[in-house]
């Protein structure tokens, strides 16, 4: 009876281990293991602000027309982006350029015949980047630029405008036609428009340019904005290749430094700008005129760097420099406290050294405006021409702008509306400062 109970016990416990045996093997099979969830590494934001496209930069900052010998002109960016939207549905063609070289004298002319306009632009526009704003239908663009586009609005036998690209710089003159040309939108929203404008007066001199400038004086009004800053990490974070490298360490009281070991950006908090240097891409091949507009434009859309109005303002090949200035309203805004222009070097491959501001204006909110009187350009110019320090015959333009200026305990940047000359690649303010000689040199 005792054995015949051990082996019925061995029976059982052989039958649990078979059981067993096969549960584990099962539960081994069809076992699933729970991971931690793998969280992706976050993608850093490098777009600082809205990018922007060729006609948001390249545009014209004066219209003057000419009619029976009176003149009117504007600044605003409503009427002159008017104008510039009706252009855009024409077709360039017949580009031709004029064998002469262009004579102040013959350039005046052009400007100032009756049933014209003309757009003023602060440099060279080359065609190719000029051909994505205003088509031109000829397949070979020349690279070469212009600075004043005008428009004879006389109208041809077939229907075409005579149209001229001029440079006061290389005194080059191209001729083309537009063809295109819806007629009867052309005569209200530009030629009727134009009758609308504020009067403008030209000061000649002799074997000079003449200066385009308004005849009465306007309306103007002082801003007080609040100071905006962007974080200088995030241009660290935009413009170094590998954000993970850059270090940053201070200098002095007023500079932070960020290297990787091969670039380096350099922040001066007092001023609030900041410049990115990469030194192997430094070359001494000059630039392509149209390639370095597109380059550098691409560039500053790569990280959104359009923090504010710039538009394009200088360009020189030579050493690949371009500027970007920055503009309120329409209007060019100088300062002797702080950068108001993007500079950008290029460089083989990509940039070189990139200059710019990292503060930007509160346009949202402003702290304060006040309204006064600006004279008219016509007065700022006989003042100049009473002013023993300025050579009247060499100022190249004359322009209103707003002077930036800073009030670092508030936190608030002041735009006072002013008038500005441009000579010897300088910008000037024309103050009540200068009226007793003095002047100030601006960026």
């Amino acid at each position: 009876m005792g054995l015949k109970y051990i082996e019925h016990a061995k029976s059982i416990f052989l039958a649990l281990l078979i059981v067993l045996s096969v549960t584990l093997t099962f539960t081994i099979w069809t076992y699933t293991p729970t991971y931690d969830t793998i969280e992706s590494t976050p993608v850093v934001d490098i777009l600082i602000a809205e990018s922007k496209r060729i006609d948001d930069v390249i545009k014209p900052y004066k219209m003057i027309a000419s009619r029976e010998n009176n003149m009117t002109g504007s600044m605003e960016t409503f009427d002159l982006e008017r104008v510039v939207n009706v252009m855009k549905d024409w077709q360039i063609s017949d580009l031709t350029l004029e064998d002469t070289e262009l004579t102040n004298e013959e350039l005046n002319e052009l400007v100032g015949a009756n049933n014209r306009y003309t757009l003023f632009f602060p440099d060279d526009v080359p065609f190719p980047v000029y051909d994505n704003i205003l088509p031109f239908s000829i397949s070979d663009i020349p690279e070469d630029g212009f600075d004043r586009l005008i428009v004879d609005w006389n109208r041809s036998d077939n229907e075409q405008l005579k149209v001229y690209f001029a440079s006061s710089k290389t005194k080059t003159l191209y001729s083309a036609v537009a063809k295109n040309v819806d007629w009867k939108l052309f005569d209200q929203k530009v030629v009727s428009s134009t009758l609308g404008f504020s009067k403008f007066t030209d000061i000649q001199r002799k074997g000079n340019l003449s200066l385009y400038v308004s005849a009465q004086d306007v309306e103007s009004i002082r801003y007080t904005y609040y100071l905006k800053e962007i974080e200088p990490k995030r241009f660290q974070d935009a413009l170094f290749s590998d954000p993970s490298l850059v270090r940053q360490s201070p200098v002095g009281t007023t500079n932070e430094e960020y290297s990787d070991g091969t670039s380096l950006m350099n922040v001066n908090l007092l001023e609030r700008t900041l410049s990115f240097v990469n030194p192997s891409a430094e070359t001494l091949v000059p630039a392509i005129p149209s390639k370095l507009v597109f380059d550098s434009l691409n560039y500053i859309n790569e990280h959104g760097g359009w923090t504010d109005e710039f538009r394009f303002a200088k360009m020189n090949p030579a050493n690949q420099q371009i500027d970007y200035q920055l503009y309120l309203l329409g209007y060019p805004v100088f300062s002797t406290e702080t950068s108001t222009k993007i500079t950008a070097f290029w460089g083989d491959p990509g940039i070189f050294n990139y200059l710019r501001p990292y503060y930007t204006l509160d346009l949202s909110l402003p702290f304060d405006t006040v309204i006064s009187t600006l004279p008219s350009g016509e007065k700022a110019s006989r003042v100049m021409q009473l002013v023993k320090d300025i050579d009247f015959n060499n100022v190249d333009e004359l322009t209103p702008g707003y002077y930036l200026t800073r009030d670092d305990e508030k936190r608030l940047l002041i735009l006072e509306p002013s008038w500005f000359y441009l000579s010897n690649n300088q910008w000037t303010r024309l103050s009540p400062e200068d009226l007793g000689g003095g002047k100030r040199g601006l960026e």
